[in-house]
């Protein structure tokens, strides 16, 4: 009993961790021979593989071809198939003064059912990829799916209502095809419901991650409907507070109801040329069908759609199904807690098992994991260094040793508080300790400066410490106390956001019934009896393990590597649980050897991700373009990367120049890489100033192969009324200041942006900038890039520039 006990925490820990890795798995894949109304994804990869040959973005050659592939695929399904072209617009800035517009044909097959007036159920996918990524998960994954989905409808009954499946463009480039669709389409009047299938990586769990207003009724279909579902109301609840958009964010605007999903791990192949299809997790596109069709299924047959309700709190149970319940059950279920950990006080103080001073510091002692996590995990971020995209996509090379580099750290650093509780230690050197760990935050990542972040948690640590250590405290002190502080979280978060309190009250509902079911007992002499409550602590401990480490680690491939800190939240979420367990192992004469073992393995791990150079199959970022400004007769070899890599700098110097960082206004906001080159001959783009009557028209046509145009206007007085193609749109100026202008597949014919003049005399700056497939045929190419290299961006692509101006 007394080995089991010491070495239970170990076991739990490591048990749970491994059975959360195993539940963010990706679902097996269902081979092609599967039922005609299954979903396959063996099916389905056929598509994947053909969209996914190429760079496909919008404007480019290649998507002319995945769009003629997606025509002929919804007609030979029998779909009612339609292409609807348009202009679709976005502003990427608030002052009004940039604008991103392009021409988009969006694809659309409709599978009619047997009531057409009825509201349908719209599908949705984009079918444009970045430049540089062939695109196979984001989101050639998501096309794929819809036509497997399509299919799989058909063979079935005809469903209730129609089925739109709409297959957008532009949307890398600003979400232009879904303006376009839920701005100005007429069948947008039919949606009553969307989905939208996204990605954000090669591989995973396909996560629900967003929902529409309202989502109460269709949350408890989805519940019922989806096949092995992962989804979190926290996820959505944050999502939506956070700057990314994806075509669903047009939905959400036009007060549809819906579920957003999309699969997030690998995220070293988002946007980059790894995004291939035999790189393609095919269990991600599985578990797109898995949630998906069946979804789909059962509201395009149901008598009606779901109707509107209070936003639900939900997540799923260890991947295998979801939880969904209404903001009532939330606060009950927070009661119910509430009155199990208020048992646990007070039997805990009846029985004399603790004091209220051991309390006090138990309470103290999970407050200080928090902080102290918190902090050591920060200054880990500081020290990580990601000042820039390159850094970014290095680390996301490594994410697996890094994230659990960065776990093993959060867990020495709590075992560390609990022994430190549990044998009385010193506060002293921990308190300074901590203040140095906070200042240091405000030294590291450039010119000393404060970190309000770092310093912040350094202090409460260090006041934290002087009330969590000194005196030995109890495990019943210990325990309570951290559930005692859990229950303060659950509050806080049921109050401020209720779809969070999910990831709270969870854990602290099975902490506390397990603190309940050891306390109501009491002690025992029974050796089967104190068998059973060290198994249901142990289990306890398991089982949230498992929940908060699959949220976890979810939520820092969602968050981002540069935010490690964020996982201490979840190491508080998981300590109420452990607490009795690491409690135990304490008592081990040298228990401070493992935590501090632990730490530096975790801290090693950390410095290999940092420091393991590239490979083949983890590549990082190069980039080198060809820029000619046809005003001054010069051109160069540019890159917008912040460093050179040894290709690039020889491509950039491949005619002589000498690679050097320099500004090239009015189109790049810092310095770019700059090598001068050998001019070569080219077909340039027109622009065109002219004013007619109290109108001034800039006009560009552009030149054979591009694929999107900026355009930049400086005026000296008033200009308004600003028009593109005829059309009004929300773009202003400034006097003396640039305003921008990108058209993505201009027409060859040319793209037009007007205003109206005012107050009297002045004078118009433009200057258009043009990017191009491919290099220049007349100029010579840099040669393959190293297998330990990939291009980003603008890489290999061929830029013009030009300048006018007009006065009057």
């Amino acid at each position: 009993m007394k080995a089991i006990r010491l070495l239970g925490f170990w076991i739990c820990l490591l048990l749970g961790l491994a059975l959360a890795a195993l539940a963010q798995r990706s679902p097996p894949v269902v081979p092609a021979s599967a039922p005609p109304d299954a979903f396959s994804a063996e099916r389905a990869m056929a598509d994947v593989r053909t969209i996914a040959l190429r760079p496909h973005p919008t404007g480019s050659t290649d998507i002319v071809r995945v769009r003629d592939h997606l025509m002929a695929r919804v007609s030979s399904l029998g779909l009612e198939l339609s292409v609807r072209a348009d202009e679709g617009y976005t502003a990427p800035r608030n002052d009004g003064r940039w604008l991103v517009a392009g021409s988009v044909q969006n694809v659309i097959g409709v599978l009619p059912g047997a009531d057409r007036s009825k509201p349908a159920v719209l599908i949705m996918s984009h079918y444009d990829s970045v430049a540089n990524s062939p695109g196979a998960a984001d989101d050639a994954a998501g096309v794929a799916a819809a036509l497997e989905v399509a299919r799989a409808l058909k063979a079935g009954p005809t469903p209730a209502r129609d089925v739109i499946f709409l297959f957008t463009d532009g949307e890398e480039q600003g979400l232009l095809g879904a303006d376009a669709f839920f701005a100005r389409d007429p069948l947008r009047q039919k949606v009553g419901v969307v989905i939208n299938m996204e990605a954000r990586g090669d591989s995973g769990r396909a996560a629900m991650f967003q929902t529409g207003p309202q989502n109460g009724a269709l949350m408890a279909l989805f519940a019922r409907e989806a096949r092995r579902p992962a989804a979190n109301s926290l996820a959505a609840a944050v999502y939506e507070k956070m700057p990314n958009d994806t075509d669903f964010t047009h939905a959400v605007k036009a007060g549809l109801p819906g579920l957003n999903f999309a699969f997030i791990d690998d995220q070293l192949a988002y946007h980059t040329p790894l995004a291939k299809a035999d790189h393609l997790d095919q269990g991600s596109l599985q578990h797109f069908g898995d949630q998906v069709l069946p979804t789909a299924r059962a509201l395009a047959t149901a008598a009606s759609l779901p109707g509107k309700a209070p936003n639900a709190v939900y997540s799923d149970v260890f991947g295998l199904f979801l939880v969904s319940y209404p903001v009532e059950v939330a606060w009950g279920l927070l009661g119910l807690a509430g009155v199990l950990v208020l048992y646990a006080l007070v039997r805990g103080l009846m029985i004399r098992g603790t004091s209220a001073v051991e309390l006090l510091k138990g309470l103290a002692g999970f407050l200080l994991v928090g902080t102290s996590g918190g902090l050591v995990l920060h200054l880990t971020g500081k020290l990580l260094n990601i000042a820039d995209l390159q850094a970014h996509y290095a680390l996301l090379g490594r994410f697996d040793p890094l994230l659990l580099g960065c776990t093993a750290i959060l867990v020495g650093v709590a075992l560390a508080v609990v022994i430190g509780q549990a044998k009385g230690a010193a506060r002293i050197w921990p308190s300074l300790l901590a203040l140095a760990a906070g200042g240091a935050t405000c030294l590291i990542g450039g010119p000393p400066a404060l970190d309000p972040v770092g310093a912040g948690l350094g202090v409460a640590s260090a006041v934290l410490v002087w009330a969590a250590l000194g005196k030995p405290v109890g495990v019943l002190g210990a325990w309570i106390g951290a559930l005692v502080g859990l229950l303060a979280i659950a509050i806080a978060a049921m109050i401020l956001l209720p779809g969070g309190s999910v990831m709270a009250v969870w854990p602290l509902l099975v902490a506390a019934l397990a603190a309940v079911l050891v306390l109501a007992k009491g002690g025992t002499r029974d050796r089967r009896v104190a068998w059973a409550l060290t198994a249901c602590v142990a289990l306890s401990a398991i089982v949230v393990v498992v929940q908060v480490g699959a949220w976890g680690a979810w939520t820092f491939a969602g968050l981002g590597v540069g935010l490690p800190a964020i996982l201490a939240a979840f190491g508080l979420l998981a300590l109420p649980a452990l607490i009795p367990l690491a409690h135990d192992f304490s008592a081990l004469k040298l228990a401070a050897i493992p935590a501090t073992l632990v730490a530096a393995v975790g801290g090693g791990l950390v410095a290999y991700a940092v420091l393991a150079g590239a490979t083949p199959t983890r590549p990082e970022l190069t980039e080198a373009a060809h820029l000619s400004d046809l005003s001054s007769g010069q051109a160069w070899r540019i890159s917008t990367l912040p460093r050179l890599d040894a290709w690039s700098r020889g491509a950039l110097a491949a005619q002589g120049g000498t690679p050097a960082q320099k500004d090239l206004p009015p189109f790049f906001r810092s310095k770019v890489w700059m090598a001068e080159a050998r001019p070569v001959p080219l077909d340039p783009p027109q622009l065109i100033m002219e004013h007619a009557g109290e109108r001034l028209l800039v006009r560009v046509i552009p030149g054979p192969g591009s694929e999107y145009v900026t355009l930049r206007i400086k005026p000296d007085g008033m200009l308004a009324g600003a028009r593109l193609n005829g059309r009004p749109v929300p773009l202003t100026t400034k006097r003396g200041e640039w305003t921008s202008l990108t058209y993505h597949a201009p027409d060859p014919n040319g793209v037009t942006l007007s205003f109206s003049r005012l107050n009297g005399a002045g004078r118009v700056e433009a200057a258009a900038l043009e990017t191009r497939e491919g290099w220049p045929r007349a100029a010579p190419s840099p040669g393959a890039k190293p297998e330990g290299l990939m291009g980003w961006g603008i890489s290999d692509k061929t830029l013009v520039l030009t300048r006018a101006s007009v006065s009057w």
